[in-house]
């Protein structure tokens, strides 16, 4: 048996240097400038070199660390997945309960492993359903208005043995009384119970512009929750940081931290001045992370997080079981796209993979259609069995530290950390998250953002399948499926109104008044028990409360919804016509001369909805009018070789003209220094590789009267 090792493979090869690599390829590129072929300036200012060294990452702390020690990079926990695996911690977004109950079990037969229970927008404000407005009922999310309906949302659940997390939005209190409620009529011992609420009054403020409350009574009711449960349920974590108002709003990986960072450390100050240690509130924080589509930079992103939390609570004074950072990371909706939505299950498992790798302590895989509708047993089934797989078969729980010892990513990580830890201390030095909030300083910063990647995306510089590139115009549209019907929001309606005559809210108001803090929650819960409704409840600390709002919340925000405008009309357009709209190709000679341009204009015009005739060659000027005549259309564009441009274009541009004044002719290709030549012949306009697809489309849609 040979004993001969890598090493011994390799003596008989010289190793290179970065240099002669350097050399070898600037000798590939042919001239090109290296710089600019092969160095990429990502969203976050980070220029990604096209290789790696060793050397790169010599003086690396990251590298070095082992799992869960140092800084966390490389984990919160030294076994990583191997003691426990991640949570499979998927959405079931349906309002009605007993809907909510069928899937839920459902979905934990089936190889879900944490109830992640996301709340309507009525029972985040601390609502009843008669008390909202119809659109915040039972909208993607569960309505809770009594300790009934949380009975046959739960309905054979075993909290014992699951972790239950609430996105509980500003109604943390009201959810805390009436999960514990629910607890002790199913014998639970609550300092067992594993989860947390997730009450976010700053993620609510950012994204909904308005908080049912002033900011300073929410972190007062926040507060009450982290000392009532750092005490007696350590488990069940209070207070939730959400980086998807941000990442929802066109946020940069760099931006999304600093974001988080900022709202985090907000959220320890404002803990402290109300006498909760840093440990405690640290140890009751449970961070939310989006995944976006960069695979690599998402890996460094989780692993970001950890470093610069560790060092913000470390600073603060914290212990080292404080420094570590619980992150439950979900799909984004940036990259998700309503056109040819099953590519979104591709973009998915990319972003849960990354996710994992990075060290995630929960993940939710959103559905393929939640951009279009409710999700369905199928699509609810693909997005988990995705994190099924990774971790079954892929066996990703088997390695500690995936990306360990890559030289890539720990470079990347510490480009990260220094870029994210800049943007932070420029909101700290602005006066933190809510003056940069309020003053619309980083609506300001988010929306520049959020524009770059538009226009990257209308230049195809950036891709979205399906979208910008390789349209399929033939796609037929998803059907809506589960609705919240207008009859369980009427029954709900009903139910609250009857519940709240039949209670004495007042009574309960004035015991809650005066009793000590760490009596406080247990009035509450017993209120619920007796009958009382999630809004009485609420009413019991906010009978006086204000509202609080900015005057630019962040935008709920999809890369895609542009181009999808225009296909909407498009598709209409073609609804009313009969026809989608037209774009003749007039191509010149054999296929083998057009067929390279012609198919470039297809897909280029495909991303608008417009359907493109595809000629036969024209062999002579006379045939290629009466083609384009015969078409109906009002555009053209010609394609074909650059000599054959100089040789036709001229006679061809003002036959057509003479015959169709009003037609709009364009060229395949950039016309050079024949450009006004071509003009004066009659031609409008040319596209290539640097056109704006998204600009050109829309101008000739609004053109033909599309849009």
């Amino acid at each position: 048996m040979s004993t001969e090792t890598n090493q011994d493979l390799l003596k008989d090869f010289k190793q290179a240097t970065y240099e002669e690599w350097r050399e070898a390829a600037e000798a590939l590129l042919k001239g090109a400038p290296f710089e600019k072929r092969m160095l990429t300036k990502t969203p976050e200012g980070i220029v990604l070199q096209p290789i790696y060294r060793l050397e790169d990452v010599a003086e690396l702390k990251t590298s070095t660390d082992a799992p869960g020690e140092g800084n966390f990079a490389r984990g919160a926990n030294a076994s990583g997945y191997l003691g426990n695996a991640w949570e499979i911690a998927q959405e079931q977004p349906y309002g009605d309960p007993a809907v909510f109950n069928e899937a839920l079990l459902k979905d934990l037969d089936a190889g879900q492993s944490a109830v992640n229970a996301l709340l309507d927008v009525a029972t985040q404000l601390g609502m009843d359903p008669d008390q909202a407005e119809d659109a915040q009922v039972g909208e993607c999310g569960l309505s809770l208005a009594t300790l009934d309906d949380l009975k046959v949302a739960f309905g054979g659940l075993k909290a014992d043995y699951l972790p239950v997390y609430f996105q509980s939005g500003c109604a943390g209190l009201a959810t805390q009384a009436l999960f514990s409620a629910w607890m002790k009529s199913q014998g639970l011992d609550p300092s067992k119970v594993k989860g947390g609420l997730n009450m976010d009054p700053y993620g609510v403020l950012a994204s909904r512009g308005k908080l049912p409350a002033s900011l300073n009574a929410l972190l007062d009711e926040l507060s009450l929750l982290v000392k009532q449960n750092a005490k007696n349920s350590p488990n069940f974590t209070s207070a939730g940081i959400s980086g998807i108002p941000y990442h929802g709003a066109g946020a940069s990986a760099t931006e999304e931290l600093a974001s988080i960072l900022a709202s985090g450390l907000a959220y320890l100050r404002a803990m402290d001045e109300r006498g909760v240690s840093v440990d405690d509130a640290a140890a009751q924080v449970r961070f939310t992370l989006s995944i976006g589509g960069n695979f690599f930079m998402e890996i460094a992103k989780f692993k970001v997080a950890r470093i610069l939390w560790a060092k913000i609570v470390k600073e603060l004074g914290g212990g080292p079981e404080a420094c570590r950072m619980q992150i439950h990371a979900r799909t984004g909706m940036a990259n998700k796209t309503q056109l040819d939505p099953y590519v979104n299950m591709l973009r998915t498992t990319t972003e849960a993979f990354s996710a994992v790798v990075g060290g995630a302590s929960s993940v939710c895989v959103g559905c393929f259609d939640e951009a279009v509708r409710l999700p369905d047993d199928f699509s609810r089934r693909i997005a988990r069995n995705l994190q099924v797989i990774l971790q079954e078969e892929c066996e990703l729980t088997h390695v500690i530290d995936p990306a360990g010892g890559s030289w890539y990513i720990d470079s990347l990580v510490e480009e990260l950390a220094k870029k994210a830890w800049e943007t932070f201390q420029g909101i700290e030095k602005d006066g933190g998250i809510l003056t940069a909030l309020q003053s619309g300083k980083w609506q300001e910063t988010l929306t520049a953002t959020r524009a770059s990647r538009e226009a990257t995306l209308g230049q195809r510089r950036a891709s979205l399948i399906g979208t910008n590139q390789y349209p399929n115009l033939e796609e037929k549209p998803l059907k809506r499926g589960i609705v919240t019907t207008p009859a369980f929001k009427e029954r709900a309606r009903e139910a609250a109104k009857l519940r709240r005559a039949s209670n004495d809210c007042a009574s309960v108001r004035k015991a809650y008044e005066n009793a000590a803090d760490d009596g406080k929650v247990g009035i509450l819960v017993d209120a619920v028990e007796k009958g009382a409704t999630a809004a009485c409840i609420t009413q019991l600390f906010r009978s006086d409360a204000v509202e609080e709002s900015l005057s630019v919340p962040l935008p709920s925000w999809r890369l895609a919804q542009n181009y999808e405008a225009l296909r909407a009309a498009a598709s209409k357009y073609q609804q009313k016509t009969g026809t989608a709209p037209q774009i003749f190709l007039a191509n010149l000679g054999p296929l083998k001369k057009h067929k390279i341009r012609a198919d470039f204009t297809r897909s280029f015009f495909a991303a608008g909805g417009f359907e493109c005739q595809y000629s036969n060659g024209i062999e002579d000027i006379g045939t290629g009018v009466k083609d384009f005549i015969k078409s109906g259309a009002r555009i053209a564009v010609i394609c074909g070789t650059d000599p054959d441009y100089m040789e036709t274009v001229p006679a061809l541009a003002e036959s057509l003209k003479t015959a169709a004044p009003d037609m709009k002719l364009l060229l395949a290709g950039f016309p050079g220094e024949n450009l006004e030549a071509f003009k004066q012949a009659g031609l409008d306009d040319y596209i290539f590789v640097k056109s704006n697809n998204y600009e050109v489309n829309k101008a000739y849609l609004e053109w033909l009267g599309v849009l």
